[in-house]
C-alpha cells in the first residue's frame, strides 16, 4: 500500500502541450542534512461516520518519513480526549505496538526507514447518540531522536446521515515494457449503510500510457488522458464491486515510450444515485436504436470521498535512445555574419525521456574562437565563469551557452538551436557541442561535435561530426557544469515514492 496525495484527474495532456512554454528552472527541493529524519503525521481532516453504521469505519493515521535518513526512537501520540461519547473509538492497541490510557494511545517505533511510512488504524462507530456533540477532534503528535522538533496534525470524526461510502482497494505497482498492457484490477467496497444504484469509474494516466478499451458507456477525454465509465448495477452495504474479466479496462505502455521511468495511473470510483441512473436510462431510450455514447452525470454524494481513489505506478525499464551531437561549420570572411544551427539528434530506437527534477536533455554549446555571438536561441543561456546566467537567457553574452530543447526528441528527430555569429578574426580553438542524453544514451562517443570556423572543420547542420579521440574531458566538464548549476527543466510533477508498512 502507498500513501500518496491524490492528484485526481491530472491534466497530463495539458502538461505535454505546455512543455514548450516552460522555462528552465532549478531543483525545487533542497538536500536534507544526512543525519536528520522527518517523521510527519498525516490523517484525513474529516472522516464521516454514518449514524446507523454497524461496520467500523477505519480512520487511518500515517507517519511518513519523507527523507532518506532513518528516524530512530519514534513516538506517536494519538489523542482523542476531545472526542465525545457520541463516538465509539477503538484506538490502536498492543496489536499495533501501542498502549492506551483513556482516550490517548501512545505508539513507539524503534525506527522508521527513510522514504517510508507506518500506518495506524482507529476503528470508529457511532456511540451514544443522545450526546449532542457530533464532531470530535483527534490530535496526533510525533517525535524522533533525530528529528529537530515534534510534528503535529489533527483531524475530525463526524457523524453523518446514512449514505454510500465506497472504499477503493490499493493496486500494486507493475513493470511493463513498451507495447505491453495489463487489466487494471479495479475493486471497491461499499462500507456505508445505503446501496449505490451504480458506479462511475474514472481512469487517468500519465504521459506514455494509453487507455485502449472503448465501451458504449465510457467517455474518453484525449486532452486529459482520462476514461470515464458509468456502470449500472446495485452495490449494497458490505458488497464489493469489481470489473468483470470479460470487459477489462486496460492500461498500455506506448510502443515508443522511453525508459527507465515511472508513470502514474489514477483510479477513482464514485457512486451513482437513483436520479442519475434514471437519467442514464432516459438517454438510452431516446437514442432510438443508435449506439449511445453516454455523457457524464453528477455522482451521488459519498460519505468519505477521500478514500474513493487509489493509484499505482507503471515502471518502464530502460529503453536505449542514442543522443548524437550535431555540429556546424562557420564559413565566411572576417566581417561576415553567418547563421548556424547546432544541437542534438535522437538516433533511437526509443524516444528520449522527458525532463524531470534531476535531469533534462541538454546541449552545452561553445562557439569557436574568431567569432562573436550576434543572436542566440531563446532556449540557450550564457555561461559565465562556469555558471549559467539565467536572467540573460537568449542574449548574446560570450561564447559558451547551455541549451535545453522544448521537448524530448523522438527517434530520428533533431533538435537544433539557432545562432547568428559574426566572424571577427582568424580561426583559433574549435568550438564544440556537448550533449547529455541521460541514462538512455548507449554510445557517448558521439556526444561531442565540432563547431569549426572556416572550411574542413565540422559538419553542416544536421550532420553532426563527432570529435575524434576520447571526449572524456569535454563530457566531464559539461557534466560538472550541469551539476553545479542545478540546471533542469521541471516539466512534470515530482512523485515521491513511499513504501508503507501497515499493521
Amino acid at each position: 500500500m502507498h500513501i500518496r496525495t491524490p492528484f485526481r484527474r491530472i491534466a497530463a495532456a495539458g502538461l505535454a502541450a505546455g512543455l514548450a512554454g516552460l522555462s528552465i528552472a532549478t531543483p525545487a527541493r533542497a538536500t536534507e542534512p544526512a543525519d536528520v529524519a522527518w517523521a510527519q503525521p498525516y490523517m484525513e481532516y474529516v472522516v464521516n461516520i454514518a449514524m446507523d453504521a454497524t461496520i467500523p469505519k477505519p480512520v487511518k493515521v500515517a507517519v511518513e518519513n519523507s527523507v532518506p535518513t532513518t528516524a530512530v526512537d519514534v513516538s506517536v501520540t494519538i489523542d482523542a480526549s476531545m472526542v465525545s461519547d457520541a463516538f465509539q473509538l477503538d484506538l490502536p492497541g498492543t496489536d499495533q505496538g501501542c498502549t492506551v490510557a483513556g482516550k490517548v494511545a501512545t505508539c513507539v517505533l524503534d525506527e522508521l526507514p527513510g522514504d517510508s511510512s507506518h500506518v495506524y488504524t482507529i476503528d470508529a462507530l457511532p456511540g451514544d447518540l443522545e450526546v449532542l456533540e457530533y464532531q470530535g477532534l483527534i490530535q496526533v503528535t510525533t517525535s524522533a531522536a533525530n528529528m529537530p522538533q515534534d510534528q503535529q496534525t489533527e483531524g475530525y470524526v463526524q457523524l453523518a446521515w446514512p449514505g454510500v461510502d465506497l472504499v477503493v482497494a490499493p493496486i500494486d505497482d507493475v513493470t511493463l515494457e513498451p507495447g505491453q498492457s495489463m487489466a487494471v484490477p479495479v475493486e471497491a467496497a461499499n462500507v456505508g449503510t445505503v446501496a449505490a444504484a451504480g458506479v462511475e469509474v474514472v481512469l487517468s494516466v500519465g504521459l506514455d500510457l494509453e487507455l485502449p478499451d472503448r465501451y458504449d458507456n465510457c467517455d474518453y477525454d484525449a486532452n486529459f488522458l482520462e476514461l470515464t465509465c458509468q456502470i449500472l448495477g446495485e452495490v449494497g452495504p458490505g458488497e464489493v464491486f469489481a470489473l468483470h474479466e470479460e470487459t477489462p479496462l486496460r492500461v498500455k505502455v506506448a510502443d515508443d515510450a522511453p525508459g527507465p521511468g515511472e508513470r502514474i495511473v489514477n483510479v477513482v470510483v464514485h457512486p451513482l444515485g437513483d436520479e442519475q441512473v434514471s437519467a442514464l436510462g432516459f438517454r438510452s431510450a431516446e437514442a432510438a436504436g443508435e449506439q449511445l455514447r453516454l455523457t457524464s452525470v453528477e455522482p451521488l454524494w459519498d460519505l468519505n470521498d477521500s478514500d474513493n481513489w487509489t493509484d499505482f505506478l507503471v515502471d518502464i525499464p530502460r529503453q536505449p535512445a542514442d543522443t548524437v551531437a550535431v555540429g556546424a561549420t562557420v564559413d565566411g570572411s572576417v566581417g561576415d555574419t553567418v547563421d548556424i544551427e547546432v544541437g542534438m539528434r535522437n538516433d533511437g530506437p526509443a524516444r528520449l525521456n522527458s525532463p524531470n527534477e534531476v535531469w533534462a536533455p541538454s546541449a552545452l554549446v561553445t562557439l569557436p574562437d574568431g567569432v562573436e555571438a550576434v543572436t542566440v536561441d531563446e532556449r540557450c543561456t550564457p555561461v559565465v565563469d562556469d555558471q549559467p546566467v539565467w536572467d540573460d537567457r537568449g542574449k548574446p553574452v560570450g561564447l559558451v551557452y547551455l541549451c535545453f530543447p522544448t521537448h524530448s526528441p523522438v527517434a530520428g528527430e533533431s533538435y537544433l538551436f539557432a545562432f547568428q555569429v559574426k566572424i571577427v578574426g582568424a580561426a583559433g580553438a574549435v568550438g564544440t557541442v556537448v550533449v547529455d542524453g541521460g541514462v538512455q544514451d548507449p554510445d557517448t562517443s558521439n556526444d561531442v561535435a565540432e563547431i569549426a570556423l572556416g572550411t574542413g572543420g565540422g559538419g553542416g547542420a544536421g550532420d553532426g561530426l563527432p570529435v575524434t579521440g576520447a571526449p572524456a574531458a569535454l563530457l566531464a566538464g559539461a557534466g560538472a557544469l550541469l551539476v553545479a548549476a542545478g540546471a533542469v527543466a521541471v516539466l512534470m510533477f515530482r512523485r515521491r515514492r513511499i513504501v508503507t508498512v501497515v499493521d
